[in-house]
């Protein structure tokens, strides 16, 4: 019976860490289901469901970590997940980006995110950047969400907007083309 995992491996980053965590899934006669892997700073992390033949390979999952840790001087951890977690039988795309530019202080995810969780809108992808122009720092927050209906979307657009005017945050809204692969 198949297995399913969530891996996770962050440390400093540097060329081959992603071939040297992919080897081992690899090696076990594992297949990557879904992933995403960023550099944040100096760090490289990742994080990868894998499906595994069996539950043997799971045990072999489990014992190969400290060693990769050890020998690749990288923080890595498996954690078992229900098969309906690990593959998602609808596509779950993003439907809209919003963009968030303004000078950097503390608590701009926090009171974005909040209002997106506010209006019951799913965040599926997050990117934050620090660009230092002439002196200044200019905070850029990227976000992909998943809005289930135009009314949800004006609703959200008019809370964003709203917030962006208090915070001094130019924040936009706008909705994505699909990808049909």
């Amino acid at each position: 019976m198949k297995s399913f995992y969530l891996l996770s491996a962050f440390g400093k980053d540097r060329p081959g860490m992603v071939s040297q965590v992919t080897r081992l899934v690899f090696e076990l006669r594992g297949n990557i289901e879904d992933a995403s892997m960023t550099r944040l700073g100096g760090e490289f992390a990742m994080m990868l469901v894998i499906g595994l033949p069996n539950a043997g390979a799971g045990a072999r999952l489990t014992k190969s970590l400290p060693p990769l840790q050890k020998k690749h001087g990288l923080a890595v951890s498996a954690k078992p997940i229900a098969a309906g977690l690990a593959r998602v039988r609808r596509p779950s795309q993003a439907t809209h980006l919003i963009s968030v530019y303004g000078t950097d202080r503390p608590g701009i995810v926090y009171r974005i995110t909040r209002t997106i969780a506010d209006q019951r809108v799913n965040i599926t992808d997050l990117n934050t950047r620090i660009l230092k122009r002439s002196g200044k720092a200019l905070y850029v927050m990227l976000l992909e969400v998943q809005i289930p209906s135009r009314a949800k979307a004006q609703a959200l657009e008019r809370r964003l907007k709203r917030l962006g005017r208090a915070l001094r945050l130019d924040v936009t809204l706008h909705g994505i083309e699909p990808v049909v692969l």
